[in-house]
């Protein structure tokens, strides 16, 4: 039994298995030395054993990680191999512009071709030699036609890239529209009768022939009376919210009308046809005071 007096800190002492006396007793000095836990003597013993056997250990490699190897020296960052001499350095450039250039073709495929005025487009197709006739001013020109906008950004690597993103068409049947085949007519010259920036890329085009231009925002649709206009409200939209950037006009010349040539019956009746209508007017039905009754509308 033991007995604390006030006053008097009790000293700290190990477990039992270990003999401790507290600082400053009044033990001898032959007093006896503490021993270790056996728990410490053991992991101890081990410590050594593992740092003798992984030090003895005939093949150096499968020491790494309690026996994984260790990684394979290639260097760089996450195991990947860098280049390290400037021949490589230079491979790897070529390889990356390869591909880059390979990409860019796809989106803009053609030929591009830069007029003396700066206005650019890509020569998709070359049409029919066949024929012989060539788009001049002052010839009537019957087209298919796609407008698209550029991707942010896309407009000064033009030459190089660029993604068009559709914003209408006229003859293709996009958007629902049931105008497959129908062509836009104007003359080449006419003011407003297409954007200042594709009528000198159209002269000496090819029956059968499709180029795309680039339009600059201030060569392009200026004014509500720049033509074609697109013929849904969607559409309408978009270009409203667009007009301002550079666009891409796709042309597709079906028939040229050399200013010199005769027009055809279909071709005087076309010229009837109001510009841009692709519709059929319905008459509304006579009133009827029994469809009044019924609130049915005409």
């Amino acid at each position: 039994h033991r007995v604390t007096l006030p006053g008097v800190s009790r000293p700290r002492c190990a477990p039992p298995s270990i003999m401790c006396t507290a600082k400053g007793s009044n033990d001898a000095p032959g007093a006896p030395v503490p021993t270790p836990p056996r728990r410490a003597l053991l992991g101890g013993a081990a410590s050594s054993a593992l740092l003798s056997s992984l030090a003895t250990r005939a093949d150096p490699a499968t020491a790494y990680g309690l026996g994984n190897a260790p990684p394979p020296k290639t260097g760089g960052l996450f195991g990947r191999k860098q280049p390290r001499s400037e021949a490589e350095i230079r491979a790897v450039r070529e390889e990356a512009k390869r591909r880059r250039e390979e990409r860019e073709a796809e989106e803009n495929p053609g030929e591009l071709v830069t007029l003396p005025s700066g206005i650019q487009y890509r020569e998709l197709d070359e049409g029919r030699a066949d024929t012989g006739k060539t788009a001049q001013r002052g010839d009537t020109l019957y087209i298919l036609y796609t407008v698209y906008r550029l991707a942010p950004g896309a407009y000064f690597k033009y030459s190089s890239g660029g993604t068009p993103i559709f914003l209408w068409s006229r003859g293709y049947g996009n958007e629902g529209q049931d105008d497959v085949g129908a062509t836009y007519r104007f003359v080449l010259g006419d003011s407003d009768a297409v954007p200042r920036a594709v009528a000198p890329a159209l002269v000496g085009m090819r029956e059968g022939g499709r180029r795309r231009v680039l339009v600059p925002p201030q060569l392009g649709w200026t004014s509500d009376a720049v033509r074609p206009r697109p013929a849904t409200f969607g559409a309408g939209r978009r270009l409203e919210n667009h007009k301002e950037e550079p666009l891409l006009f796709e042309a597709e010349l079906l028939r040229v009308r050399k200013s010199d040539e005769a027009p055809t019956e279909e071709d005087l009746a076309a010229d009837l046809e109001p510009a841009g209508w692709s519709g059929v007017f319905k008459l509304p039905a006579p009133p009827s005071p029994f469809r009044d009754k019924l609130g049915e509308t005409s």
